[in-house]
């Protein structure tokens, strides 16, 4: 039967921490094992209130998840497992294990929802956003890539899903979603809109090491080549200033794209963020080519 694996870190909030085990322990798997390197007393205390197994760990000197994903899985006895992070809420995990028991998927994850009112939103079109905070693993599939490649200290989601795909496995998403309780991804008002960005202004580093690792697949790229278009207008614009007519169409397109003007502005922001440091992320990795 599979197992439950929950990683658990120093700035992680009680209350997320106590919802995901409540619901990582209700969906009555074989065993639910918590990886611990906050180093906090509080955090400790409360994962011993419930039935799980609690491996504790010194602090990361510097956050890398992919090393992370791969001292996690280290601990696991079972084949299958269902990976959860800290701050998110499954009702059931019977489709993911299905998708990967008997479906044959190496990967299969939820999307997120962000409310309870979102649980039952259908998938959107171009919706393809794998992520591990509520996913199944067939592991035998991990150990055949050679675990995580612990270069990709973000986005190590990313890169299993486009390695697993290169290697010929099955990988996908199922209907359901999952409640995601930390909700600064959402990018609901301008606050939030204006944290993604600063995270989005590193994320360009390993998008253009998996494009030099022959990673890449085309949906990732597609945030580049819309919101890179803004940046080719404007410029064009101040050669022809007639060009600017241009961002009618680009505009748009992104307000039918998220379902509004309020949506598409407060995507706009970390969207501009992105393609703005893509030329630091070619120019980090070819130094870091250089120097390996």
């Amino acid at each position: 039967m599979p197992e439950v694996l929950i990683p658990v870190g120093p700035s992680d909030r009680l209350d997320w921490v106590k919802k995901t085990l409540s619901s990582a322990v209700s969906l009555n798997l074989s065993r639910v094992i918590v990886y611990d390197n906050s180093e906090r007393e509080d955090l400790s205390q409360l994962i011993d209130q419930f039935n799980v197994v609690h491996v504790k760990d010194k602090r990361m000197k510097q956050v890398n998840m992919a090393r992370l994903r791969n001292k996690l899985i280290s601990l696991a006895r079972e084949r299958v497992v269902v990976l959860m992070d800290s701050d998110v809420v499954i009702k059931s995990a019977s489709n993911l294990i299905r998708k990967v028991e008997e479906e044959g998927y190496s990967f299969s994850w939820m999307h997120y929802a962000y409310s309870e009112d979102e649980m039952n939103k259908p998938t959107e079109v171009g919706e393809n956003n794998p992520n591990l905070g509520c996913a199944s693993l067939d592991l035998e599939a991990i150990k055949k890539i050679g675990m995580f490649d612990e270069k990709y200290a973000r986005d190590e989601d990313v890169w299993v899903y486009s390695k697993l795909r290169k290697e010929g496995m099955k990988v996908g998403s199922i209907e359901e979603r999952c409640l995601h309780l930390n909700r600064s991804h959402e990018r609901k008002d301008l606050r939030t809109s204006i944290k993604e960005a600063r995270r989005n202004l590193w994320r360009p580093k390993y998008d253009v090491m998996l494009m030099m690792d022959g990673l890449t697949q085309a949906t990732f790229l597609t945030g580049y080549t819309y919101y890179g278009s803004y940046y080719i207008v404007g410029v064009l614009s101040v050669l022809f200033y007639p060009a600017s007519l241009l961002y009618l169409p680009i505009v748009g397109v992104g307000i039918k794209y998220y379902g509004g003007f309020r949506r598409w502005f407060y995507n706009l922001i970390p969207g501009l963020a992105l393609a703005l440091a893509f030329p630091y992320g070619i120019a980090w990795n070819l130094v870091r080519r250089h120097k390996h």
